[in-house]
C-alpha cells in the first residue's frame, strides 16, 4: 500500500452547538474539505458517552483513501486541541517550518488563554445568582477581554497584516476569529471590542468570516441552528447574549 492520500473524507461528531466544536468545523470548511457533521443527542450522551475514549466530545473520524489501489483507513481522534491541531497541520494552517509553527502557536497562546478563562469562568458563573454572574463579567470584561484585545492588537500591527503571524492565514487567526462570535454576542462588549478600539481583530474576522467555505457554513440553517441551541443550552442566564450580532459580515 502507498503512504499517498487520494481523498479524504471527515466526520466531526459534537452537539448541534458552538463551543469545542466551533474551530474544527470552521477549518473544515474554509479548507472547502469532505466533510459532515455527526449531531449528537443531548438526550441520549449519557449512556453514548460510554463508548468514547474519554467520555467527551468532540471526536473527529478521518477516513483516507491511499493510491490507485483505493485502500482506505480510519482514525477516530477525540479532544478538541488535538482535532484542531491536527487539521490545521493537514491543511496547511500551521505553518510550512518549525519556526513558523512555533510563531503561530505563541499567538494561538493568547486565545487559549481567553477561552478557558471564558468555558471555566464565565460561562458556569452564567447559571448562578445575578450578582456573581455580573461580577465575574465585569472583571472578564475590565481585565481579561481588554487585555487580549489589546495584546492581539500588538501582534497584529507589528505582522502588519490581517494575519497574526506571517502572511499566510493559520490556526491562530481562524481561533480567534471563532472565539470573537461569543465575545459579540455579550451585551455591552462594544466598548471594549469593536472596529475603532479593534481594527486589526475586525479585518482578521472579516478575512475568516468572509472566506467563500466558511462564509457558505455560516449562512446555512445549521450554523444558526448552532447559534440558537448555544444560547439556550451554554449561557441561558447571561442577559442580552445575542449571536446574531457576531454575524458583522454575512
Amino acid at each position: 500500500m502507498t503512504n499517498e492520500i487520494t481523498r479524504s473524507t471527515y466526520e466531526l461528531h459534537y452537539f448541534p452547538i458552538h463551543a469545542l466544536g466551533a474551530t474544527s468545523r470552521a477549518i473544515l470548511s474554509i479548507a472547502d474539505a469532505d466533510w459532515k457533521d455527526r449531531i449528537q443527542s443531548f438526550e441520549t450522551w449519557r449512556t453514548d458517552k460510554e463508548a468514547t475514549p474519554f467520555g467527551s466530545l468532540p471526536i473527529l473520524t478521518v477516513h483516507d483513501t491511499h493510491g490507485q489501489d483505493g485502500v482506505i483507513t480510519t482514525k477516530k481522534i477525540p479532544e478538541a486541541d488535538v482535532i484542531e491541531r491536527f487539521l490545521a497541520k493537514r491543511f496547511g494552517y500551521l505553518g510550512s517550518t518549525p519556526d513558523e509553527e512555533l510563531d503561530i502557536c505563541i499567538a494561538l497562546s493568547q486565545t487559549i488563554t481567553i477561552h478557558n478563562v471564558w468555558v471555566f469562568r464565565v460561562v458556569p458563573a452564567s447559571a448562578m445568582d445575578v450578582e456573581v454572574r455580573e461580577k465575574v463579567l465585569k472583571t472578564f470584561l475590565d481585565v481579561t477581554l481588554r487585555n487580549w484585545v489589546l495584546n492581539c492588537e500588538k501582534q497584529l500591527h507589528v505582522n502588519g497584516g490581517p494575519h497574526l503571524v506571517g502572511e499566510k492565514l493559520s490556526l491562530a487567526d481562524i481561533k480567534t476569529a471563532v472565539l470573537m462570535d461569543m465575545f459579540l454576542a455579550i451585551k455591552g462588549v462594544d466598548t471594549y471590542l469593536n472596529e475603532q478600539v479593534a481594527p486589526g481583530l475586525w479585518r482578521l474576522k472579516k478575512a475568516i468570516d468572509t472566506s467563500p467555505g466558511y462564509r457558505s457554513y455560516r449562512e446555512s440553517k445549521a450554523f444558526r441552528e448552532q447559534d440558537e441551541v448555544t444560547t439556550r443550552k451554554v449561557v441561558p442566564q447571561l442577559e442580552g447574549f445575542d449571536l446574531s450580532k457576531s454575524h458583522i459580515f454575512s
